[in-house]
């Protein structure tokens, strides 16, 4: 009978240990599959800024190709503009031309007025100084009627012609007078077309420097959301290798817990028990990239930057966080070559873009050992280190733990 309460003690003692065991079994299930589900959770999110920056893109392309159209148009308004100034210039020219033209006729016209009016006084005053005889006097003086007819009508044909010849001088005056100041009006209405063409060009090319100003900023908007797709890729791909590592890792922390339980045996996790995290970069304190969300030059851009990026002279060394197991120490095109702590309790850090690791997976490390050093691999645009922390899956603030 006694042996029979004993055998019943202890079979129930097995039954709430395997009931135990398999009541943490399924809690670690539920934090795992927790942790896959926020890794995953985050994975959308990123899809979603990553399609979000793809329409950027193509809103950008389509504006740039719009404004380049306009520049196109502009431009051709400019040649055909600088077309009418040179003809008109050309035709200001030839004005001046006209112009000197003219003048040089006038001063002439002038010149043989003065001649000739100098001429006819000439032949009054001699015709005076010797003519001191009246018409009886010449008739009676004059051999016939007929030689005092002719010397009569000499005499009147010189005067008849002296102010025909003055009169026409006269009027060429006139005319050059008048065809010159045309001329000088013609001038100046070219100069003042010119000058109005001028401001019209003045103005196309100022829009036309606007719109080029324009085109430059829609230029290197596109690039900036290309540099946002680049890098929400990226993070899709490094978020790719997390929820694989997190899967490999909690699917070998399955296995060992079970094999253990099988064996009734306790897997001990030493989870991160607090305290501040050691800096992971002794050289350099210099944060070139924060935590959080940064808003990009582009309109309707943004990222969330998923740990501190620490820059650093290529080569320094890069420390252990806090004690732990290298889960992975491995390179990635996203991340370069990178490495991932255990801390225990689902807390892991990252760093990466190293140029080269000092640690191999499985490998356990102490707070302020060296695990890497600084470089500039994978996506990157200079060395540094980027310093992340995940908790279940997910990124957290790293100042939370650096900070104590």
């Amino acid at each position: 009978m006694k042996k029979r309460n004993i055998l019943r003690r202890i079979l129930a003692v097995v039954l709430v240990l395997t009931m135990a065991t398999g009541l943490t079994a399924q809690a670690k299930g539920d934090a795992s599959s927790t942790s896959l589900k926020e890794a995953q959770k985050e994975k959308a999110a990123l899809e979603k800024q990553l399609k979000a920056a793809k329409e950027l893109i193509n809103d950008l392309k389509d504006s740039k190709g719009d404004v380049e159209d306009k520049v196109q148009e502009l431009n051709n308004e400019l040649v055909d503009i600088s077309s009418k100034i040179t003809s008109l210039e050309n035709q200001l020219a030839d004005k001046s031309t006209e112009i000197a033209d003219a003048e040089a006729e006038l001063a002439q016209a002038e010149a043989d007025k003065q001649k000739q009016y100098d001429d006819m006084k000439t032949r009054i005053r001699y015709m005076y100084e010797n003519s001191q005889t009246t018409y009886l006097e010449q008739l009676l003086e004059s051999n016939s009627v007929a030689e005092f007819l002719n010397t009569a009508e000499y005499i009147a044909e010189i005067q008849k012609y002296d102010r025909q010849k003055l009169d026409e001088y006269t009027e060429n005056i006139e005319y050059i007078t008048v065809a010159k100041e045309q001329l000088e009006q013609d001038y100046a209405d070219l100069e003042n077309m010119k000058a109005n063409v001028e401001s019209q060009k003045q103005s196309v090319a100022a829009l036309m420097s606007q719109k080029e100003t324009e085109l430059a900023g829609i230029t290197s908007n596109i690039s900036d959301a290309q540099e946002d797709a680049k890098y929400f890729e990226a993070e899709i791909q490094a978020q790719n290798e997390l929820i694989a590592e997190i899967k490999r890792i909690e699917a070998e922390k399955a296995a060992a817990a079970a094999k253990a339980a099988a064996e009734g045996k306790e897997v001990a996790d030493n989870p991160y028990t607090g305290g501040a995290f050691t800096w992971p970069c002794p050289s350099s304190t210099r944060v070139t990239s924060d935590y959080g969300t940064r808003v990009s030059p582009t309109s309707g851009a943004s990222s969330n930057h998923k740990g501190i990026d620490i820059g650093a002279s290529a080569g320094a060394a890069i420390v252990a966080a806090a004690n732990g197991t290298v889960k992975a120490a491995n390179y990635s095109s996203a991340a370069g070559n990178y490495v991932m702590i255990d801390h225990g309790g689902g807390l892991y850090t990252v760093y990466m873009h190293c140029s080269s690791l000092a640690v191999s997976e499985g490998t356990a490390v102490s707070a302020g050992q060296t695990i890497a050093y600084v470089g500039s691999t994978g996506i990157s645009t200079g060395n540094h280190l980027h310093f992340g922390v995940s908790l279940n899956g997910s990124y957290v603030s790293p100042w939370s733990y650096l900070k104590g």
